[in-house]
């Protein structure tokens, strides 16, 4: 009797361990086999990114104030400019009228990855913790695939979205709902969407990193000096290809968490609304919300450009990595070494 109640417990811990095991693997895409780093990367500009940031603060707070004539739209539009040829998706709410700024880059593939990020501060209580990290990130990685244009894999749309804040998800208020909703109503398929937020903030102060619910604690490091992905159970394999590209670049830590679509750290941003037109997305964040005190003030958020110059290595490397087989409309090219071609033009490109 003994010995079968022991061989029954056995049983159940055995079940336990292989369930817990399973949640660990899907809730944290574990990258198993070693990741080959990226050797001897471009060097990005972190000029160029502490610049973005300073013009956009200027640009918001002044149009708050009702003296600035130039908007966050036009800045965009302006410096898309440069590197090719922009476009504006514009779209009526009850709140006005709003506009996206768009722009392609490489070869008209059948299917595109699609890079987008908000450009106005939230007006909700977020908007504490809101800063132009993102946007920034955002050009620079535009101006880093603009170099090499012609040896893309793959079709690159940046998106930069106007509503931020009390929009909810999946409602006419939102930028990216309007994306969205106009490539799937022209049949385009997304092979991969990546949503940024706030990507500038890191700290390696110990128990610096919060999480929403504590079991997260034993999964994760409790020094917020990492930039996470987030995403849904369904996206699991293109998050983890994602993760594999972040974690090639040295000196940026990465995490990422699935969970299903409603669970928070996975909802609540642009990447939603790509859900609900059935393409795959993923979010990528500091996670500035839990790393700071809730006193804090937004003044007091120290950048860490060398960082946000990582991440942007890291999101051009997620789209050379994911361009691999895309169909093309005319005949494919060879492949490339994309940073090698990369790293030579860009001395050659502005500034």
């Amino acid at each position: 009797m003994l010995s079968r109640f022991i061989a029954r417990t056995l049983d159940w811990l055995i079940a336990i361990v292989v369930v817990c095991a399973v949640l660990w693997f899907l809730i944290t895409q574990p990258l198993l086999l070693p990741v080959k780093a990226v050797n001897d990367p471009p060097q990005v500009n972190q000029s160029n990114l502490q610049n973005h940031v300073t013009n956009l603060i200027h640009i918001n707070t002044s149009r708050e104030l009702a003296s600035e004539a130039l908007s966050a739209d036009n800045y965009i539009f302006n410096y898309f400019s440069r590197l090719g040829k922009p476009s504006q998706q514009g779209y009526t709410t009850m709140g006005g009228r709003h506009t996206n700024v768009r722009l392609r880059l490489g070869p008209r593939t059948s299917e595109r990855v699609v890079i987008g990020v908000q450009y106005l501060p939230p007006t909700d209580s977020t908007r504490k913790y809101w800063n132009p990290s993102g946007v920034a990130a955002f050009l620079e990685a535009a101006r880093l695939l603009s170099a090499i244009d012609q040896e893309l894999p793959i079709s690159v749309e940046f998106v930069a979205y106007a509503s931020a804040g009390v929009a909810a998800n999946g409602t006419l208020e939102m930028g990216s709902y309007h994306h969205a909703k106009l490539l799937r109503d022209a049949n385009i398929p997304v092979k991969l969407m990546i949503s940024l937020k706030s990507v500038g903030y890191f700290t390696e102060k110990e128990n610096s990193q919060r999480y929403p619910f504590s079991f997260m604690n034993m999964l994760y490091p409790d020094q917020g000096n990492f930039i996470a992905l987030s995403s849904r159970f369904q996206d699991f394999t293109t998050t983890r290809s994602v993760k594999g590209s972040f974690a090639s670049i040295l000196g940026l830590p990465v995490e990422s968490f699935s969970a299903p679509e409603n669970f928070p750290l996975v909802t609540g941003s642009d990447h939603v609304n790509y859900w609900l037109n059935d393409y795959p997305a993923v979010q990528v964040s500091d996670m500035l919300s839990l790393r700071v005190s809730d006193g804090y003030m937004p003044e007091s958020v120290v950048l860490n450009y060398a960082q946000v110059a990582r991440v942007v290595l890291a999101l051009a490397k997620s789209v050379t990595d994911l361009g691999g087989g895309a169909e093309t409309e005319n005949e494919p090219t060879g492949e490339s070494d994309y940073f090698s071609v990369l790293k030579g033009r860009i001395s050659d490109f502005f500034e």
